[in-house]
């Protein structure tokens, strides 16, 4: 059977237990006047009474199918108050006489280990205090922890070796980034030397340039001169 949702028992419960009160104030009122109840009132008090038994039965069901499903909660505490209650309302005589029983207790949680229990582990043998391994003695546990020094120790030293040559390494870059660095200021030496010839060679150009264009006006008019006195010389003669 599956398990009910407790929203669908509380409102089951709330509805018997209100159908128990009514009741129970009917009976309050009709035992007060005297006379007996009317056909109807009979007739409508006895259905009701069928409708509280069949709605205890479905709860008592229910709470149980709950409490096995997922134990004991709050939900079903307040469940088993109000079963309880219509219970009480109905009293005990009235209760046995069609049969409702009063619900069980709850069931109990099992706690559960911290460390599950091996059954093949004897008592006497969890008493004992933590060791690595029971069987080493004193002497073994020492040189297991001597080797383990040893073996660390030997790791250490490549490490250092290893570091060492990481710095032999860097040494010898910054040797040759130093040698560079002079290779590279020589050379803007030459650059500054070779700028300044190429400057005082353009400027001697200039000068032999210049020197040549004058030259070349002087024959020019020198030439014209020898022309002109040809040419008088012959309009003479």
């Amino acid at each position: 059977m599956a398990a009910p949702s407790p929203s669908r028992l509380a409102a089951l419960s709330s509805k018997t237990l209100a159908l128990a009160m009514e009741r129970q104030r009917l009976l309050s009122i009709s035992s007060a006047s005297g006379p007996p109840l009317p056909h109807a009132s009979s007739s409508a008090s006895t259905g009701s009474a069928a409708q509280i038994m069949r709605n205890l039965r479905t709860l008592r069901e229910g709470i149980i199918a709950l409490e096995t499903a997922q134990g004991a909660s709050n939900d079903t505490k307040s469940l088993r108050d109000q079963y309880q209650s219509v219970m009480d309302i109905l009293g005990e005589g009235e209760s046995t006489a069609v049969g409702l029983e009063q619900l069980p207790p709850p069931p109990q949680r099992q706690a559960k280990p911290l460390i599950p229990v091996n059954p093949f582990v004897q008592r006497s043998d969890l008493d004992l205090p933590y060791r690595d391994n029971p069987q080493q003695s004193g002497h073994e546990l020492l040189q297991e922890q001597q080797q383990v020094i040893r073996d660390q120790d030997t790791q250490l030293e490549s490490l250092s070796h290893s570091i060492g040559r990481q710095h032999h390494i860097s040494l010898q870059i910054n040797d040759e980034l130093e040698e560079h660095a002079g290779l590279l200021d020589a050379l803007d030496v030459d650059m500054d030397r070779t700028d300044n010839r190429l400057q005082s060679a353009r400027r001697a150009l200039d000068k032999v340039s210049k020197g040549a264009k004058d030259n070349c006006s002087t024959m020019t008019i020198a030439i014209i001169i020898l022309i002109l006195l040809l040419l008088i010389i012959v309009f003479k003669t």
